[in-house]
């Protein structure tokens, strides 16, 4: 039985991401309309002919506390943004190309929250760093799509992002593809994740999460929740409807990344790598680095203490990040 604090927690995360405070069109202070009216004339005056709307301008101006002018505020951000979306092919990667990172179990872009975001889940025990650009790749093309398909006019203007690390262990650790998640989601898709969730993240996770949310704004942040403990299955069902999850996260949903590229590319070619069963989307559920168990795994809301990021340290070795 989930606690009534955690439903508590659960629903100020659905609710946060829902555009229901000032900063949004339709509810903004006089201060923020003149800021947006400046930041219209700027970004106008820089690229004619863009095709930022003024929801997409609110975005940049949110991601920085409403402030345009200044050394990587609102304004240098959308310039970024305009060298990054011109540097974009004019189509996606051919998905076939892409396969690879849905073969081996590790992306799921499908369903959605209880709020009606899309949502990507991210099985990162399956992640293979030698695999990671191709993978990388994915989860961009993955982000760019979810953000066409958003009604330009609706409410709902947010995508979910979970990342399940059950079994995560040193072998998937990846600083590079970490990167750039956040380098995208931040940068170039700002104010566009409505939450994630890190999902039965084992203490191991604590070195990297002590390096990672130094990378995250502190907006960025405030949308992340760890969830874990025995009940987990129950806890995410706060978030998600039973048929938008797998029986692996207590859902009545078929889906895996496997079915889901076989149903859009076909069968993988002959000589496809592929997990073995123990690694597979319903194998392996708390199988992990050495010393892992099912209830070595970050809390709620847990912040690491010196002594789990030593432990942590010690089992991923003092490698410098790459």
């Amino acid at each position: 039985m989930v606690s009534a604090e955690f439903e508590a927690k659960a629903k100020k995360l659905l609710d946060r991401a829902n555009a229901d405070d000032h900063g949004y069109i339709g509810k903004l202070t006089d201060e923020e309309k003149d800021k947006l009216s400046q930041f219209r004339g700027m970004v106008d005056a820089h690229q004619a002919g863009n095709k930022y709307t003024d929801r997409d301008l609110c975005r940049f101006l949110r991601a920085r506390d409403w402030v345009i002018d200044g050394k990587d505020k609102a304004f240098e951000m959308i310039k970024r943004n305009m060298e990054y979306l011109a540097s974009q092919p004019e189509e996606d990667p051919p998905l076939e190309s892409l396969r690879s990172a849905y073969d081996n179990g590790e992306c799921l872009p499908w369903g959605r929250d209880k709020r009606g975001r899309q949502a990507y889940f991210h099985f990162s025990r399956n992640h293979d760093p030698a695999n990671g650009d191709i993978v990388g790749l994915n989860v961009v093309t993955i982000m760019d799509k979810f953000v066409r398909e958003l009604d330009p006019e609706g409410e709902v203007e947010t995508f979910t992002v979970v990342f399940d690390l059950t079994g995560f262990s040193r072998s998937n650790r990846d600083m590079k593809f970490n990167k750039t998640i956040i380098d995208t989601l931040q940068n170039h898709h700002p104010e566009r994740m409505g939450f994630c969730i890190l999902l039965n993240a084992p203490t191991i996770f604590t070195i990297v999460w002590s390096i990672v949310k130094h990378w995250l704004a502190p907006r960025t942040r405030e949308k992340i929740m760890f969830v874990g403990g025995k009940d987990y299955k129950e806890k995410i069902r706060c978030f998600f409807d039973a048929d938008q999850l797998a029986p692996v996260l207590g859902g009545t949903s078929k889906v895996t990344p496997q079915t889901y590229i076989t149903e859009r590319c076909g069968p993988p070619p002959p000589g496809a790598a592929q997990k073995k069963e123990k690694h597979s989307w319903f194998g392996g559920l708390f199988g992990g680095g050495k010393g892992a168990s099912a209830d070595a795994h970050l809390e709620d809301d847990h912040e690491p203490s010196a002594e789990e990021l030593a432990a942590a340290a010690n089992e991923f070795g003092h490698e410098d990040d790459k």
